[in-house]
């Protein structure tokens, strides 16, 4: 369907239609519209819908209120025929991935699963732009790579355990779908983590990458005694849509902001918002406008916070569109006013991801992405500032040349967050093309990085952040083990170390009290008052979200 048409409502199309349509093609036209087909009425009451276009037609085709109601009842129909698309999708893949190991033909699987050889291939390569044959090699080739990796099976024994009878062809096909021989590619990979949540492709790309162990051994969890939540900000009227948290600590007091917006994510009056606790997080202030434009033609998004020579500052991007960067904001907090000053605003394309770091070389670093002035920033970056000075001049070093990972595929909202550890800066990085957790690695503060390299945290697709507390230990927050970001978790390392030892569960949809979230995600952190204080976004639905404060006692 048309995406203009598709983002009209169903009373405007009914109108559209009337007005523009010859009446008697009225009909024809919506069903072509919407692709109606007969699957699509399979999943809708036809007796209802021939009903009300006989009505339709007895008025003349010009009651705007029955085509309304024809046009929401096919658009029904199509949302219900789209999931049960998906779902029989799924239902062959799971088939399939259940039966790797057994000699199957496609018109076995397709009587198993009570449809037309014919149709079962049709349907599947329509929908998911590979044959079955081609997915199910995939799924056998993935699985083998795991065994090669991590078992020490022969490869006569991880052939047939993968569904192939002949040791030559399982080597002869395996060489051409990862481009190396079974024996190569188990020796190539000997310390490469394959997650249990990748994929064929993702774990192609983990192959192709240098990797860092962050695990020594496997972490120990920690007590959920040393973690309180509590809910900083609802869903209201105004504002059902919250994101892009930060927080910071500062003579005492935790300052927090984000970005609202009304319904839909940067869509819309788009302000940051603020509030702030003078107890450690007791209690807060009730909430604040920091920066706004009620015009609507610039939306903010998202603050970050720094302090230098004991002042504190907040930057912000301002977008003509949602990610596409039109300029970076500096805000001081003047004490005597107790409100935020726009000291800058500066034409750089770059997506702030998290506060100010400090090197150990006294400059300070804002990671982040950078694109084209106006654009959509989806380039790995730094902003450095050389003077160590918050309110001067900052230096962009992009991290890649490009977007681009190894295998083609672009980094979308490559968020980055930094730990620094004995003059080693390791850049952790959002990865939304593969599940592949990546890292980039510097060991000249920032001025020169390294190539991707996959590592074994099992964070997936969403951003992440890191620090070091006052002790020398090292910290990361992260969504782990699910791509729906239901679980979010926070790992330690030892003193000094870049070693990840111990992990707490801040959020897990299975296992939680917070009654209705179904997700915790964009995480921001600091320390203060020998605790942790971790704001994220929290999830009722897609466009229904609030923050919440996650309080680890250190």
């Amino acid at each position: 369907m048309n995406e203009k048409y598709e983002k009209m409502t169903s009373e405007n199309l009914a109108v559209f239609f009337i007005k523009n349509a010859e009446p008697t093609a009225i009909i024809p036209e919506i069903f072509s519209l919407f692709g109606f087909d007969c699957m699509v009425r399979c999943s809708i009451d036809p007796e209802k819908l021939d009903a009300l276009i006989q009505e339709f037609e007895r008025k003349n085709r010009s009651d705007i209120l029955i085509l309304t109601l024809i046009i929401e009842l096919i658009r029904q129909g199509k949302n219900t025929y789209t999931k049960q698309e998906k779902a029989f999708v799924e239902e062959i893949k799971n088939f399939i991935t259940e039966h790797l190991n057994e000699d199957i033909s496609i018109n076995e699987i397709a009587a198993k699963l009570n449809v037309s050889y014919y149709y079962i291939c049709h349907f599947f390569k329509e929908q998911t732009g590979m044959s079955l044959s081609t997915f199910r090699n995939q799924k056998r080739i993935e699985l083998a790579m795991r065994k090669l990796v991590q078992t020490g099976e022969k490869i006569a024994d991880v052939a047939t355990d993968c569904g192939f009878n002949n040791v030559s062809y399982f080597t002869e096909l395996f060489t051409k779908y990862t481009g190396t021989a079974p024996a190569a590619f188990r020796t190539r990979n000997k310390d490469t983590c394959f997650h249990d949540f990748y994929h064929y492709e993702d774990m192609l790309l983990a192959a192709d990458l240098e990797s860092v162990c962050f695990f020594e051994k496997p972490p120990v969890q920690l007590p959920k005694e040393i973690l309180t939540t509590a809910t900083l900000q609802e869903p209201d009227e105004q504002f059902h849509f919250l994101h892009e948290s930060a927080i910071i600590e500062y003579h005492g007091v935790l300052y927090a902001s984000w970005y609202n917006c009304p319904r839909i994510e940067l869509r819309g009056y788009t302000p940051i918002r603020g509030m702030r606790s003078y107890d450690h997080g007791q209690t807060w202030t009730a909430v604040e406008t920091l920066a706004d434009d009620k015009s609507e033609k610039i939306l903010y998004c998202p603050p970050v916070y720094g302090i230098c020579d004991d002042k504190l500052y907040m930057f912000m991007n301002e977008m003509v569109a949602p990610d596409h960067m039109h300029s970076l904001d500096l805000y001081v907090l003047n004490e005597d006013t107790d409100k935020f000053e726009l000291l800058w605003s500066r034409p750089i394309p770059f997506k702030l991801n998290t506060n100010v770091v400090t090197l150990p070389n006294g400059k300070l670093m804002l990671p982040g992405r950078v694109g084209e002035l106006d654009g959509f920033p989806n380039t790995p970056a730094v902003m450095i500032s050389d003077s160590g000075k918050i309110d001067t001049e900052w230096r962009l070093v992009k991290i890649v040349e490009n977007g681009n990972l190894p295998d083609g595929k672009i980094l979308v909202h490559p968020e980055l967050s930094v730990i620094c550890n004995e003059d080693i800066l390791y850049m952790f990085c959002r990865n939304d093309q593969r599940q592949v957790p990546l890292v980039y690695i510097s060991t000249d503060f920032g001025e020169t990085w390294s190539d991707a390299h996959a590592h074994d945290i099992p964070y997936i697709s969403s951003k992440i952040y890191g620090g070091t507390l006052s002790d020398g230990r090292n910290y990361l927050v992260a969504n782990t083990h699910r791509r729906d970001r239901s679980k979010l978790v926070v790992y330690f390392t030892a003193k000094d170390s870049i070693h990840f030892e111990s992990y707490l569960v801040l959020f897990d949809k299975e296992n939680t009290d917070m009654n209705g979230i179904i997700a915790c995600d964009y995480p921001s952190a600091v320390e203060s008052d020998g605790k942790l204080y971790i704001i994220t976004t929290k999830r009722y639905s897609r466009y229904n979200r609030g923050a919440v404060l996650f309080t680890v006692e250190l």
